[in-house]
């Protein structure tokens, strides 16, 4: 029998690649004083697949939660889903205290039959210190790097043909580099967005089937942006560089909509994309100035992997749009991903999972009666079911237990008055 998709998302975690590039990333960025500083190693990979459940992950990842809520601590998720915690060297008492405390956790393993109340002295972690090992943990941190490519070594053929698909794909093109940023951000800041924005609604299917508009979301369609500001660029292959040029296009949105040039969307209510660097800019306070005094339901859609990326950051930018009456919805879930994003927990209103026909495949199967499950736990409502292009993936999101969706299916009916 083939494993849930819980449990499949336990296993392997799904912001693995993204946070190894990080890590590799960061530690490029430590020059030499820079590098007082302890590192460990939480070999999760070790234990007993039933003690890598979800739960369990989650509490090896909170266990740092003192050290991360005051950015005393970064923690990085690897594939395997071993954690990297880099700390600072004055709170290296915090930091055994939460090995100390997993190590209890964990006490039954048979990785822990030695040494077991022991911080350092286990086989659940690894100890650096960054000035001694800095070398070691740079290597390992490149060999992570490179292991996520699909191929080091490539024939000059293949490197050509490789070249042409670039040039005549318009999804693909050349990767965007840090010089086509800065003049992709200049363009940006000329360019009339109105043409490019594009609206559609998330809807909750009421008596007889017809779809009520919850809210709507305004977006930029970043393929048309593309096509006009650089053709033969692809913005989104770099993901460091398309969330600084993302970061920028945000400000954009909220100027345009603080204009209140679309009086549907003042009695709609609606949702807009934004990084968590943006809540926390001056341009969000001045457009939640705007917004202070109205009664329209608006909506922040993140990304999880820039909530995990600090979630330090996360948590006071979350706590403050809270407090000023907006919701927050995780946006762009897959089935490897929605595990991890816990609306409850994370303390936010929505999150949205993205259709596939792999949902499709999991119709009376025992993945789909966890999902289900999964969904139930979390409340009616708070999941929403995006990109939905047919009937089909509403009614195999209705029998997991989704009330609400989103997609050009739900355009039409929503045009049709149904």
């Amino acid at each position: 029998m083939s494993q849930a998709p819980v449990a499949q998302a336990a296993a392997a975690h799904p912001l693995g690649e993204s946070h190894e590039a990080r890590f590799l990333e960061d530690l490029k960025s430590f020059d030499e004083n820079a590098r007082n500083k302890g590192v460990i190693r939480l070999h999760l990979s070790r234990l007993e697949p039933e003690n890598r459940d979800r739960q369990n992950l989650r509490n090896a990842e909170t266990a740092f939660d003192e050290l991360t809520r005051t950015r005393s601590a970064f923690l990085y998720r690897l594939r395997n889903a071993d954690l990297m915690i880099v700390f600072e060297r004055d709170e290296t008492d915090a930091a055994e205290r939460a090995v100390l405390k997993l190590l209890k956790l964990w006490e039954r393993d048979p990785l822990m039959q030695k040494f077991k109340n022991d911080a350092r002295k286990n086989r659940l972690s690894s100890w650096f210190d960054m000035t001694k090992d800095y070398d070691k943990l740079l290597a390992f941190a490149m060999r992570q790097s490179s292991s996520n490519e699909k191929s080091v070594r490539r024939t000059l053929p293949e490197l050509i043909a490789e070249r042409e698909l670039m040039r005549s794909n318009p999804e693909r093109g050349t990767p965007l580099a840090p010089l086509e940023l800065g003049k992709a951000e200049e363009a940006l800041a000329r360019v009339d967005l109105s043409s490019f924005t594009r609206r559609q609604p998330v809807c909750a299917f009421v008596d007889e089937g017809k779809p009520e508009i919850i809210f709507t979301e305004v977006f930029v369609s970043i393929a048309d942006l593309r096509e006009t500001l650089m053709p033969r660029t692809n913005l989104t292959i770099n993901p460091w560089l398309f969330q600084r040029f993302t970061q920028t296009l945000d400000r954009r949105v909220m100027a345009q909509i603080a204009r209140r040039e679309d009086r549907s969307l003042l009695r709609d209510g609606f949702s807009i994309n934004v990084n968590v660097s943006t809540v926390l800019s001056d341009e969000f306070l001045a457009f939640d100035d705007d917004f202070a005094h109205s009664t329209q339901d608006v909506v922040l859609e993140m990304r999880l992997e820039d909530m995990f990326a600090d979630p330090g950051s996360f948590a006071f930018a979350r706590d403050f749009v809270t407090e000023r009456g907006y919701r927050i919805c995780v946006d762009g879930l897959t089935l490897n991903t929605f595990p991890y994003a816990d609306p409850i927990r994370l303390g936010v209103a929505y999150t949205k999972l993205n259709w596939t026909p792999d949902l499709g495949a999991y119709t009376g199967t025992q993945q789909g009666q966890e999902l289900k499950e999964l969904i139930r736990e979390r409340k009616k409502g708070r999941t929403i079911l995006a990109r939905c292009d047919s009937e089909a993936a509403v009614k195999v999101g209705q029998q997991l237990g989704i009330t609400r969706f989103q997609g050009r299916y739900i355009d039409t009916l929503v045009r049709a008055g149904r």
